[in-house]
């Protein structure tokens, strides 16, 4: 998956218009980061073969970790 396929899916988990995250956003900032979205993450990871526990989120404080956490490739300029 793509950084922007990525992104595009969490602007879904997150009920977020398509294409408004870009990484930099802090997850304490967006109010739909919760449990149900934390699972839907991992769950999302796992779709690429990335294992990705509750504890490893609990270590990320942007969208951009997010991103690193689930070995998520950069989109080739």
């Amino acid at each position: 998956m793509t950084r922007d396929e990525f992104l595009l899916e969490m602007d879904q988990i997150l009920n977020l218009p398509a294409g408004t995250l870009r990484g930099h956003e802090r997850l304490e900032e967006l109010t739909n980061w919760d449990s149900t979205s934390l699972i839907t993450f991992i769950a999302l990871a796992e779709t690429d073969g990335v294992c990705v526990s509750p504890s490893q989120i609990g270590t990320c404080s942007t969208v951009a970790d997010l991103l690193h956490l689930a070995q998520v490739e950069s989109t080739p300029s």
